[in-house]
């Protein structure tokens, strides 16, 4: 496949002005395709004919972004780009982009000999993974050339995987708007792959000596690591999760025991941290006890997912 040269972005939650700022401070560069991971508008908050509006403004500047390609712009859709309520409608219903490819929610999508896809069991090697919110086990068990994911606000970046952070951030929840950065990504055929992180505003890079086996971190610059500011509960979901997935994977498996989770988790580290082995096994007794754990025990007391 060669060498890529690829812009990575998303939620810029209708926001028109990050956007210009990525098309001056990118102009005289060229790439092999920008990548656009959701959340183009706000429409969830806004409402439908605010998100169509906003989908219009920001069409110009995806459009001379394209121009700067020599495959293209790809796009999906993110939460925020249909409305709330039993009647939620997508943007795209009113209003669909004239410039780009949209990735297709099923399946694979190929723009020159470069496949796409959404969906995290269609990957084989070559393929490039865009996806809205975060898959966690992908960051442990992905396979293909590239992923690309969004949603979380808190961008991460490890092995071949990259969650862009936002672009822009609305006060929606409370929270000052922020203007945050994009990333521009050198995928080579053999990992890892070259992060060159463009902040615009208020992002940075936290590299936490913690958590350092869960990726360099992109968060608004008044935070710390995501598993310092939340504790070490949302670390230790993320390893089950992990531990769960590449364990059931690829074949007709559902269940999964107590040690077996256990050993797992403790075998994804080259160098587990300090402690981690008694602290993972405190949190699976007590795993499965609420409706909001990334596992749930059967009948038999073995872990199975709750999406299954």
């Amino acid at each position: 496949m060669g060498t890529q040269k690829i812009l990575v972005m998303g939620d810029n939650h209708g926001d028109v002005e990050s956007l210009k700022r990525v098309v001056s401070e990118t102009e005289g560069e060229l790439f092999d395709f920008v990548i656009h991971v959701g959340d183009l508008t706000n429409a969830y908050f806004d409402g439908l004919e605010a998100g169509v509006e906003q989908l219009c403004n920001v069409e110009p500047y995806l459009a001379t972004l394209e121009d700067r390609t020599n495959g293209g712009l790809l796009y999906i859709y993110g939460n925020r780009d249909h409305t709330r309520g039993p009647d939620s409608r997508y943007v795209y219903e009113e209003h669909e982009l004239s410039v780009g490819t949209r990735i297709s929610p099923e399946g694979t999508t190929t723009v020159g000999d470069q496949r796409f896809t959404q969906e995290p069991e269609s990957v084989v090697e070559d393929d490039i993974l865009v996806t809205h919110g975060e898959y966690v086990p992908m960051l442990d068990h992905f396979s293909g050339r590239a992923y690309f994911s969004g949603h979380e606000h808190t961008g991460r970046y490890k092995g071949r995987c990259l969650n862009s952070a936002f672009l822009y951030r609305t006060d929606d929840h409370g929270s000052d708007p922020l203007i945050g950065g994009y990333f521009i990504v050198t995928v080579e055929d053999e990992p890892p792959f070259e992060v060159d992180f463009r902040n615009l505003d208020r992002l940075k890079k936290i590299f936490c000596t913690q958590h350092h086996s869960r990726g360099v971190l992109f968060a608004p610059d008044f935070h710390d690591c995501q598993f310092c500011y939340d504790g070490e509960l949302q670390f230790l979901q993320e390893m089950a999760s992990s531990a769960y997935y590449g364990l059931t994977q690829g074949n007709d498996r559902e269940e999964v025991t107590d040690e077996e989770l256990i050993q797992y988790a403790v075998g994804l580290f080259d160098n587990p941290p300090h402690g981690f082995e008694q602290l993972f096994t405190q949190y699976v007794d007590q795993l499965g006890n609420s409706p909001l754990d990334p596992l749930q025990r059967n009948e038999n007391g073995r872990f199975v997912s709750p999406y299954r």
